[in-house]
């Protein structure tokens, strides 16, 4: 049996590999290719949901040109809860995995990664499962114990910490204040024991 996926990456020739290996291999069909969320989002909306081509997992990079992979997954999931996501990019440090795994994706898989671990992710996911990097169990623990402390704008402050991004940088996004953001970091620097940010993405690598 066939079951379907859609791919959403700014790289053409990335898109058609991946399509390549996956039909020539494996159960599954790339029944939509798209460089970009509008195209994704356009394409889902003319669907008629439930037909053949409708896909049961879509595949999305994080960074799709200037856009965030990371709000078209949001947009997704708030409109087709039903299908899947996997974040499939070359940004695979612990910040990156956890905004996945809020923003509603199901899985993450460098891109570094074998094609026979994409499938297995793809499979995991499918079945109803997650796929997604685990730390040692110490690590894990500490993190964990940590994230469960923080509210939510400090979690997030926390991701971006670890997705290597300035004061200034998480202060844009976010829409705050410098000030604010500095007492953010230096909480979380604080609570992790920690006297730099180096020191902090070092922790948890």
């Amino acid at each position: 049996m066939t079951h379907n996926l859609f791919l959403v990456d700014d790289h053409s020739m990335l898109r058609k590999g991946i399509a390549s290996y996956l039909e020539e291999r494996t159960f599954w069909k790339v029944s939509g290719s798209y460089g970009n969320s509008l195209e994704c989002l356009t394409a889902l909306k003319n669907l008629n949901l439930g037909n053949e081509k409708t896909p049961e997992i879509i595949i999305v990079d994080i960074q799709l040109g200037k856009e965030s992979g990371f709000k078209l997954v949001q947009k997704i999931k708030a409109d087709y809860p039903e299908i899947k996501i996997i974040i499939y990019s070359m940004f695979d440090t612990l910040g990156f995995i956890m905004q996945a795994k809020d923003v509603g994706a199901s899985g993450f898989i460098s891109k570094a990664a074998t094609d026979e671990e994409l499938v297995q992710c793809l499979n995991i996911v499918h079945n109803g499962g997650t796929y997604f990097e685990e730390r040692e169990p110490s690590i894990q623990q500490e993190l964990d114990s940590i994230v469960s402390i923080l509210k939510d704008h400090e979690k997030i402050v926390f991701e971006m910490i670890l997705q290597g991004k300035t004061n200034n940088e998480i202060k844009d996004e976010l829409f705050l204040g410098l000030h604010t953001v500095e007492n953010k970091v230096s909480y979380i620097l604080n609570l992790c024991n920690c006297n730099t940010r180096k020191q902090l993405q070092e922790k948890f690598m």
